[in-house]
């Protein structure tokens, strides 16, 4: 079997994607996307949403296509060392319970876990940014969801967009790329205030589920999806699971780039 990277015009990503193809079995190669006339015979990985990884990802979906999926961490940020980032095989992230073993998260992620917090007052509404509401038609989530949340309790809603959260355009090759746009700087998120926290697929779920709040989020696309309420019209009934179990899960489809490197990741996707 041979596992071929996509290179788009992003360098600092590039190395991700050289790092997943080194540890992977058979001839490495790599493919830049403004040259591909036709997706390559070898599957394929690549990295994020922007600049053609997101149209290489939609090929691969509509030609039935095996790829591996890489972006920022459910812990971490990617680029802060040592490079943790999620892979998931032919999927935006993991979305099913596959491996509860907490040895690794204990190892690398474990914190503090408050209280199931029942008292909040108000819910948190994070939309999906501008670059994943394009990517995955979801443009009108933000009116949907509050409708329905309005229909279902009387509690304040608090809508939070990530602070940094720029358009996106097509470019001549038709690739999507961002307009880059000022960030809007935040205070931090008071969790305390929160009876649950609602969002399309970010991974602010972690710190929302690490502080007590419960999570409601669409399924398919988000981290959370195991533990998580999907059904909006249950905002007063959330669901109070096993954190550790979802965090130890996540724990196993999370690698850094050393472990790409060597193999392991691909390993643990492939192996088991």
């Amino acid at each position: 079997m041979n596992i071929a990277g996509i290179h788009t015009t992003k360098p600092r990503t590039q190395r991700y994607v050289d790092a997943f193809v080194k540890g992977t079995p058979g001839v490495s190669k790599i493919y830049q996307f403004r040259e591909l006339q036709e997706l390559p015979p070898e599957d394929l990985t690549m990295y994020g949403i922007l600049a053609g990884s997101g149209e290489i990802y939609k090929r691969c979906e509509q030609e039935k296509k095996d790829f591996y999926f890489m972006d920022h961490g459910y812990f971490t940020n990617a680029h802060d060392t040592p490079h943790w980032l999620r892979i998931t095989k032919n999927a935006h992230c993991q979305t099913k319970l596959t491996n509860t073993n907490p040895d690794r998260y204990e190892k690398y992620f474990k914190r503090d876990l408050k209280p199931w917090k029942k008292d909040g007052k108000k819910i948190l509404v994070l939309p999906p940014t501008n670059a994943i509401a394009g990517f995955f038609n979801a443009t009108n989530w933000v009116h949907k969801t509050i409708k329905v949340l309005k229909e279902n309790t009387d509690r304040p809603i608090d809508i939070r967009e990530k602070p940094y959260n720029p358009t996106t355009a097509t470019d001549y090759v038709g690739a999507t790329v961002k307009v880059d746009k000022p960030t809007n700087h935040q205070p931090t998120i008071n969790w305390n205030e929160y009876f649950a926290c609602v969002t399309y697929n970010s991974n602010t779920m972690v710190e929302s589920f690490t502080n007590g709040v419960p999570v409601f989020c669409e399924p398919n696309v988000c981290g959370a999806t195991p533990i998580a309420e999907t059904d909006f019209t249950k905002i007063e009934k959330p669901r109070y699971e096993d954190r550790i179990a979802l965090f130890s899960n996540l724990a196993y489809n999370n690698w850094t780039i050393k472990e790409m490197a060597d193999g392991t990741a691909w390993r643990m996707l492939n192996e088991g």
